[in-house]
């Protein structure tokens, strides 16, 4: 009789031993596929962060052999020829036509002088010139009578040479006195200043009624006509450029226009530092951007702007150059 029981135990515990753990969660299993899955994206990991750091190595040496092909300098400023408007007589100005930083045009007239004094110099000289030729006149008339004479022995070979010097020194002092009708009419031009050339008056301090001198500037004209760029740039870089060179010029007030240049020359001399032996205005000078570490001198390259614009190009205006490399050979 014991014996079934024992079997209806067994089987009891077997049927529980079977639902428990069909009741438990299952584990996952680690399967070859998910463990390739990490390591291959690792892998695009690594080789993106390894082009990276080759993409920006390439990018640097790219940008490094541009700049050092096509060297560029902020240390740069327009420039225009400014010629100093100085009377070439002197007088008390009656007239001024311009004000300071005027646009003018060639012919224009600047300022007059008071021309009185030369006109009346000039009036002067005229009646002198009629003084002598009434004398030249009477001495010509009197030769051609005393002529004729000298062969009918009427007259001495003497008197002929005297009547022959003083026409000839009528004729010279009536040649003088031309030269100083000319040479008064000149001054008197001269009282009306023109402009030499399309400009803009600059610095001028002076109203009408001021006496101006002879050979000294009442204020200065800047040639607006053509203009230029004087680039500094260090003694390394210039062998990347020679006089023809094509270059690129920006200006600090208009960054986003840019215009065209040429390089018209490279300085062949700058003043050393502590020299005093130059003359002080023969030799350009160029300061070193450091002045206690030894860095490589400037030296000033002149680029000519071939389409300048007027209203934004001003003397002495910070630029940008830009040079685009050796003129082709």
């Amino acid at each position: 009789m014991s014996e079934p029981t024992t079997t209806l135990n067994h089987e009891t515990r077997t049927a529980a031993g079977a639902a428990t753990q069909a009741a438990a969660p299952a584990k996952p299993a680690v399967t070859p596929t998910a463990k390739d899955s990490d390591e291959g994206r690792k892998l695009v990991r690594n080789l993106v962060a390894l082009l990276i750091v080759f993409g920006a190595v390439f990018l640097t040496l790219y940008v490094w052999g541009i700049i050092e092909r096509h060297p560029r300098t902020d240390d740069a400023t327009a420039r225009a020829n400014v010629v100093g408007i100085a009377p070439r007589v002197s007088g008390q100005t009656i007239k001024l036509n311009v004000q300071d930083n005027q646009a003018v045009k060639k012919g224009d007239v600047l300022f007059e002088i008071d021309p009185e004094d030369y006109r009346l110099v000039l009036e002067k000289a005229k009646a002198e010139l009629a003084t002598v030729d009434r004398q030249l006149a009477k001495a010509q008339d009197t030769l051609h009578r005393m002529e004729p004479l000298l062969p009918r022995g009427f007259e001495t070979a003497e008197n002929i040479d005297k009547a022959r010097t003083a026409v000839t020194t009528l004729e010279a002092q009536r040649d003088s006195a031309i030269a100083t009708i000319n040479l008064q009419e000149l001054h008197l031009s001269y009282c009306k200043v023109i402009a030499p050339f399309d400009g803009r008056v600059i610095n001028l301090n002076i109203s009408a009624g001021a006496h101006v001198t002879e050979g000294v500037p009442v204020f200065s004209l800047l040639d607006t006509s053509k203009w230029y760029v004087i680039a500094n740039f260090r003694e390394a870089e210039l062998r990347h450029m020679a006089p023809g060179s094509e270059a690129i010029v920006y200006l600090t007030s208009a960054p986003n226009q840019r215009f065209r240049g040429r390089v018209q020359g490279i300085g062949w001399a700058v003043k050393p530092e502590g020299e005093l032996d130059l003359p002080p205005s023969g030799v350009p000078y160029v300061k070193r951007e450091l002045n206690w570490v030894r860095v490589a001198q400037r030296f000033p390259v002149r680029i000519e702007v071939e389409n300048p614009d007027q209203d934004l190009f001003r003397m002495g205006a910070s630029a940008v150059a830009i040079i685009k490399g050796p003129p082709a050979r």
